[in-house]
Parts: C-alpha cells; structure tokens; sequence
C-alpha cells in the first residue's frame, strides 16, 4: 500500500541533472512544469482510482504511478509558470464541477534507453466507457490546485490520499478530468492501458498553452431579466472559454419564479455552462429543484428535517422521528411539530432532536408559491453548515 522508491539512483541522477531537488522543475519560458514519477506496476485488469499520488500516500495499490515530489512541490511549480489557482470540487458548498485552466500531460521514460519514446496521457490509460462517454482521456485536464488549508497549503500534501491526479471528482486533487466523475459510477472504469513495470520511471510534463479560459459569472436574476442574462451568458459561452456561473436572486423573484429559472439553467448546466457553487447568501440552484416524490414521507429514504413557512408568515419546525422499536422492516414515523418566532430558534431546534437528528444534515423548506425567496436566504445564514443540503417546496396560495 505504501510505496518505497525503487529507482532511488536513478531518482538523484535525475534531481542533480534538472537541478531539481524537489523532483520537478518548473520552465516559465516554455510554460512546462516536469516532474518524475514512478510507476507502481498496475496492469490493465486492475482498476485505478488515481493516475499519480504524492509519496506519502498509501493508496500505491489503486494508483498508476507514485511522483518523487510532493503535491506542494508540484502545485507551487504550476503556479510559477503562471497557472491561476482554480476552484476545488466540494459537493458540501454544490461545487460539482472542477474550475480551473487546461493543461497537457505527456511522459518519457527516464533511465533504460527508451527516453525517446513520448507517451500521450490517453496512451497510458484506457477507458472502459469510452464509447458511451466520449474520449475523456483525450481532453486537456483541468487545474482546480486542489483544496487548500487555512495558509492556502495544498490539503494533498500531508493527507491521505495524497492525490496528485485523482480519476474521479476528489476536491484535494490537484488535477481532474474535465468533467464530473462521481466516485462509486466511476470505479474500475479506468485501467492502465500498459503494463510497465514497477519502478519505471517517467518524467511527467504538464504543459499551458497560457490561455486563460476561466469565467466566473454571478447574475443577480430579478423576476423580469432573465432573457437579458442568457444573452449575456451565451455571448460569454465562447469555444475559447469554460464559463462557470452562479445564481443570486432578488426581492422580486418569488418561489415559483425561482423553480422557473432554475429549470432553464438545468438544461445548460453541462453544456453551454457549469453550475458551479452558490452565491453568497444565496441557495444553490438545484435547492429549487426537489423531487415532488420526497413529499411522501414513507417513501423516503431518510427523514430530513422540515421547515414551513405559513401562507400567514407562521414559521414552524418538525423533526420526523423513526421509530424502529417495532416489527418490521419500517419504522413508525413520529412528527414532532413545533412553531418558532423567528428562523434563530432553529439551531436549538435542531439541537434538541437528539442522537437520530445529529445525523440529518438536509432540510426541506415548504413554502408559498408567491413568497419571495429574500424571506427564505436568513435560514442559509443560521442553518449553514450544520445543515448543507437544502430542497425547496412551492405550495399553493390559498
């Protein structure tokens, strides 16, 4: 599991021929950033769930390839040549895309004699939904730099798993596919395309063509504008640019209007733009996009905590208690209903909803069609992040 260099002379040949003692070099003229990484002997009937890890890792058993450097080491010599620091995947703040500028990989082996040979990284690897799913691994990848801690230190440098390169949507690693790659749908769809032995050594180059094709765009959407904001979104939404956009709404949009727009943006999210996080004070997009089906309580699959707002502006909280004391496969549910003054009586609310409550982390808001959304965003500021997920019900205006 944990990987012991193989190739240690070769190794320090290499540092004191780059003159890189760290195990990467950085070319800003070039905009290329080389590192060495061993290869950990993975054939191509194992399934791999990162492409290369930093050497403190313990995941060598799953990975292609273990790097001499560090992730630190090779975020800072990305970031030299120019390469903004992207945006990491974290489906805790509804960051499902990964943000960031495109790079290239290509490797050489170092050492045996065959460093004339280049290797594409889709050489490396191969894609067993290739035909369903296109040619992933022949897109440039994308540079998120990976989740950083306070000091903005790449969290992959001292925790496991270390990722440098993971294959699926992991918000530490430093690199990604372009694309979401959930972790349990993507398992064993990729596999070393060759069989190299364990300790061949590979110089891995990135490269940056210094283009810059990040955009960020934050609309404010009001209950009248929303055809003046796609058209400024599909003008942004050029083939020279990954626009990347979040919503924030009004006084004037109500709940049903909000549901409206959100619709709309479900259809371009993916294709002409990313939905990639919320704004500030502002519910995720897809919060207005529950299933109708998680109204029946029975058919759920756990039981979130509900908040309702009144038609009359009565505000009320009920936790929906599972009883599994009795026969059966299903638990007796036992609502328990409690009205509160204000949204800042909810985290004692939820508080006392004892050790089953400790567990819900998702709220389903029910409120009128025509109540403004501004009424509902204060939940976001006393609830987040003891609550994370949040799904919003319209209901009839009697």
């Amino acid at each position: 599991m944990e990987w012991t260099p193989v190739r240690t002379g070769d190794i320090a040949r290499w540092k004191a021929e780059r003159k890189a003692p760290d195990g990467v070099v950085a070319d800003r003229a070039a905009r290329t950033v080389t590192f060495l990484m061993e290869a950990t002997g993975i054939g191509p009937a194992e399934p791999l769930e990162f492409f290369a890890i930093g050497p403190l890792s313990d995941r060598a058993y799953e990975s292609f390839g273990v790097t001499v450097a560090s992730p630190a080491a090779i975020a800072a010599a990305i970031e030299s040549i120019g390469v903004p620091q992207g945006v990491a995947t974290d489906p805790f703040l509804a960051r499902m895309w990964p943000q960031g500028e495109r790079l290239t990989l290509t490797a050489v082996p170092y050492g045996g004699g065959k460093e004339s040979v280049v290797y594409t990284f889709s050489g490396l690897l191969a894609d067993k939904q290739e035909q369903n799913e296109g040619e992933v691994l022949k897109l440039p990848l994308v540079y998120t730099g990976g989740s950083r801690d306070a000091q903005n230190r790449p969290v992959a440098a001292t925790n496991i798993p270390c990722a440098v390169f993971a294959l699926y949507s992991h918000g530490p690693s430093l690199l990604q596919l372009d694309g979401r790659f959930d972790q349990s749908s993507t398992y064993g769809r990729f596999t070393a395309s060759k069989n190299l032995p364990a300790g061949t050594l590979l110089e891995i180059t990135l490269s940056w063509n210094g283009a810059r094709r990040v955009k960020e765009r934050t609309p404010t959407v009001t209950s009248t504008n929303i055809g003046d904001i796609l058209k400024e979104l599909k003008a942004d939404a050029t083939p020279e640019s990954d626009l990347y956009v979040r919503l924030a709404f009004d006084s004037s949009v109500t709940v049903s209007r909000a549901i409206e727009i959100a619709k709309a943006f479900e259809m371009l999210d993916g294709s002409v733009l990313k939905m990639n996080g919320a704004a500030d004070g502002h519910f995720f997009y897809k919060a207005f996009l529950p299933d109708s089906a998680w109204r029946d309580r029975r058919g759920r699959l756990f039981q979130p905590f509900e908040i309702r707002l009144g038609a009359d502006g009565k505000r009320t909280f009920t936790f929906v208690e599972e009883d599994w004391s009795g026969e059966g496969l299903d638990p007796v549910l036992k609502p328990k209903t409690r009205t509160v003054a204000s949204w800042k009586e909810l985290p004692a609310c939820i508080a006392q909803t004892g050790e089953q409550g400790e567990k819900v982390t998702v709220a389903f808001i029910y409120a009128p069609a025509n109540a403004p959304v501004v009424s509902l965003t204060p939940l976001l500021k006393v609830l987040f992040p003891r609550i994370a997920t949040f799904y919003i019900f319209s209901e009839p205006v009697s």
